[in-house]
């Protein structure tokens, strides 16, 4: 992970997913540390092995970073990617605070929690980021699409159009009216 942020960072388009890959790859740095001195504690020396689960999605997001794709396609591909590796990450650091608190070991406990509160903050803010772009794109395509209003009578009256935000990370929809003026005086 500490290798692949950087990686999917500097192929963001937007400064905002931009900034926040960054943000997570020092965290990812501090929770390593974090790490080492849980082991510290408990009189072990760590040792890195191979993960296949998170090979696969280290894999899969290099395999979309060589994909051909526009601006946009590709901050939602690297959105997706850091996702699940933060998913993947939250699963293992709270299977570990688990495992600390059944072995009474509270301290490491709560250094593993302070890790999992932000690995949750990380995942919140690039679902973030996710849901506005996805609405953003829509409101763009809506507008591309929308047909151009007429007034239909002779007095000066406010049209309004709807339109219809699907957001597929929350599975919400969201509908916002938008008033204009006529654009055909009469």
């Amino acid at each position: 992970i500490i290798r692949t942020l950087p990686r999917l960072a500097e192929a963001a388009r937007a400064r905002e997913l931009r900034e926040a890959l960054k943000k997570h790859g020092d965290q990812s740095r501090l929770h390593l540390e974090r790490l080492d001195l849980i082991f510290t504690h408990w009189g072990e020396r760590p040792r890195s092995r191979p993960c296949v689960g998170l090979a696969g999605i280290v894999q899969e997001a290099d395999n979309r970073l060589n994909q051909e794709a526009t601006d946009d396609v590709r901050d939602a591909a690297i959105i997706g990617s850091a996702r699940r590796m933060e998913h993947y990450e939250i699963a293992a650091y709270s299977s570990a605070r688990g495992y600390a608190r059944q072995l009474n070991r509270l301290d490491e406990a709560r250094l593993l929690q302070e890790t999992l509160s932000e690995e949750g903050r990380t995942d919140h803010c690039l679902s973030d980021l996710a849901e506005a772009q996805i609405k953003a794109d829509a409101q763009s395509e809506a507008d591309l699409y929308a047909p151009p209003l007429v007034a239909a009578s002779s007095e000066p009256e406010i049209v309004s159009r709807g339109t219809a935000t699907a957001c597929a990370v929350t599975g919400d929809l969201e509908v916002s009216a938008v008033k204009l003026s006529p654009v055909i005086p009469r």
